[in-house]
């Protein structure tokens, strides 16, 4: 007979099934400004209430990035400017805000956010809307997109932030400036050599995330606008940081698209590659929630005692649980026609037939009103569908597990993790490890303040029902009910000759999605290498080899941003489909069959999605 899970582990995932719930008040309307834009963004109705929106961009799930006051004072490496000013934030293209904001005090640009931890210190960290805000200009209307692609440089901010750290430690002019904001006036000389000593400390491990990420590749493509090889970095944080193994690392260099957020929670798997299911039971979710933290900067220990289970983390469990119950209630953006050119109704209608006959199979159509249901995703091969194989084919390299090698998947339940391993399943083990860290009180406080059935008094109940010798159900675990589902699409990679892994996935597919508001969400594929949505309707062969990515300027003719060598007096970024990884290669369903004229009619009807 199993062994039943603690009732901590029952409690958890009580917690993850049942959304920690918000209260949404007005649906923002179309055509209202964004709260404290200084870009005079306007909204479109996506299903939020300003309070949930200014929420999802600046509630800290436990990113630490720098110390906070470190970052208000924060020197550009070349000048006197400040790091976080407005121009800067702007060139590297994320979107400045206001001071004059209860969520936002010191007018942080989106999705960068202000956290204490246990002892008290500030921290400056990242949440799910740097990287999942979009934003569209024209003809002097900028259309702010939430769940949308940013077209943010992150590797550049990575970067840049520690070469103005590292500047700011030698140069003694900067490094005065720097103190007397941090430390004021009247700090003592031995208090400026800590700081000095801790600004050293804290740019080396920061460097050292960028070293392992760019590890031994010289002609790693450059993400530029709009990419970032989150996986890539996120399995170094695991096998590298948290292992304190620097020669374990792989370069992150499969760039891709940031996927748009809404219909994500309905999908049964997420990620490019399929890898991530969302459940059962919603704890799929939040084991991805809790990756994605360990992504941009979040904390953890994990300990050389092969028993342990619970590990040490900055996640904050109840805030990446109203993160993921908010991006459940987001909906896709329709096409403003008051603002872009109207959709021909009639090409768009003719455009519809083309749809069904050549892209429908995989790319589901969801009317509006069900965007809220559940949906199963369709995982197409690699192979068959054509496209660059990058993102994949590092996924499933294999190097040593390290201190996850012995331990079980998910800490409690699961197979063992080989000595050599691709990253997956150590992300699973560490997770669900910060997962079980977490006190239950914290849990129980989120549980109670919720307006839905579920109190803590119900989770009580549930939880009762695996204490040994109580009634349950025949005392099987939860979580040994999920990983058997992982389990079995283990086996079925293990007897694929071409691989030997323990992905959890089908072999060698990507993943496609239901289009609704495609339109808003440029570039294409999921490397970001086809700049707008006509070229996607054109042969591999006839799209660009290059192009330019940086304006927010948006073609409402071809549906993607304007190609530009230059926006704001500054050089674009151009994207080289040539590169390793960087493939604008395949995707050409219906691409041969049809003519120009269909083509078109095809494009408005994406449009209208």
């Amino acid at each position: 007979m199993k062994k039943p899970l603690p009732i901590a582990v029952l409690v958890l995932i009580a917690g993850a099934l049942f959304y920690f719930r918000y209260s949404a008040g007005h649906i923002i309307a179309t055509g209202t400004p964004v709260e404290n834009s200084k870009d005079n963004a306007i909204n479109l109705e996506q299903g939020w209430s300003v309070r949930t929106q200014q929420a999802y961009y600046f509630t800290n799930q436990g990113s630490r990035i720098l110390p906070y006051e470190w970052f208000l004072a924060l020197e550009m490496p070349d000048s006197q400017a400040l790091f976080r000013g407005d121009d800067n934030m702007r060139a590297l293209r994320y979107l400045p805000t206001g001071p004059d904001s209860k969520w936002n005090p010191d007018g942080l640009p989106v999705g960068f956010v202000r956290g204490v931890d246990e002892k008290k210190q500030a921290w400056l960290g990242m949440t799910c809307a740097a990287c999942h805000t979009g934003q569209i200009a024209y003809n002097g209307t900028t259309i702010r997109i939430d769940g949308g692609q940013t077209i943010a440089d992150v590797d550049a901010f990575d970067l840049n932030l520690v070469a103005a750290m590292k500047k700011t430690a030698e140069d003694e002019e900067k490094f005065t400036r720097f103190a007397t904001a941090v430390l004021g006036q009247s700090a003592t000389t031995e208090g400026k050599t800590a700081l000095r000593d801790a600004l050293k400390k804290r740019t080396a491990a920061l460097n050292d995330r960028n070293v392992a990420n760019h590890y031994q590749s010289p002609n790693m493509p450059q993400y530029g606008y709009g990419r970032t090889d989150a996986i890539g970095q996120i399995f170094n944080k695991v096998l590298v940081h948290m292992n304190n193994m620097p020669d374990n690392a792989l370069a992150s260099d499969a760039p891709v698209s940031y996927p748009f957020l809404w219909g994500t929670h309905q999908s049964d798997v997420v990620q490019w590659t399929g890898f991530a299911p969302n459940g059962p039971l919603n704890i799929g979710s939040l084991i991805r929630n809790g990756g994605e933290v360990l992504g941009v900067y979040g904390e953890m220990e994990i300990p050389d005692d092969k028993q342990a289970h619970k590990y040490k983390s900055s996640i904050i469990v109840e805030n990446i649980g109203l993160l993921e119950q908010w991006v459940a209630t987001l909906r896709s953006p329709q096409w403003p026609e008051k603002i872009l050119p109207p959709i021909d109704k009639a090409l768009a209608e003719k455009g519809r037939v083309h749809y069904d006959k050549h892209c429908a199979s995989c790319h589901a159509v969801v009317t509006r009103e069900n965007e809220g249901m559940n949906y199963k995703s369709v995982l197409v091969d690699i192979e068959k569908v054509g496209t660059d194989s990058r993102e994949y084919d590092n996924m499933i390299k294999l190097r040593k597990a390290g201190k996850f090698a012995g331990r079980k998947q998910a800490g409690v339940v699961g197979n063992e993790i080989p000595a050599e391993t691709n990253g997956l399943d150590p992300l699973i083990n560490s997770v669900v490890g910060g997962l079980l860290e977490h006190p239950l009180e914290s849990i129980k406080a989120n549980i109670t303040i919720a307006k839905g059935e579920i109190t803590a008094e119900t989770i009580d109940a549930a939880a009762k029902s695996y204490v040994p010798g109580a009634p349950g159900e025949d005392n099987t675990s939860v979580l040994d009910r999920i990983f058997a589902d992982f389990n079995q699409r283990r086996e079925n990679l293990r007897t694929n000759p071409v691989v030997n892994t323990s992905l959890p996935m089908a072999p060698k597919k990507y993943k496609a999605r239901p289009l609704t508001g495609i339109w808003a969400t440029p570039p294409y594929l999921h490397n970001g290498s086809v700049p707008n949505l006509k070229e996607m309707l054109l042969p591999a062969a006839q799209r660009s080899k290059t192009f330019h990515l940086g304006t927010r300027e948006y073609d409402p003719v071809n549906a993607g941003y304007k190609d530009m060598p230059e926006f704001d007096g500054k050089p674009s970024f151009t994207f080289d489909t040539a590169l390793p990884g960087n493939s604008n290669a395949g995707h050409e369903y219906g691409t041969a069959e049809l003519n120009d004229d269909q083509r078109k009619e095809l494009l408005e009807y994406l449009k209208s999605l």
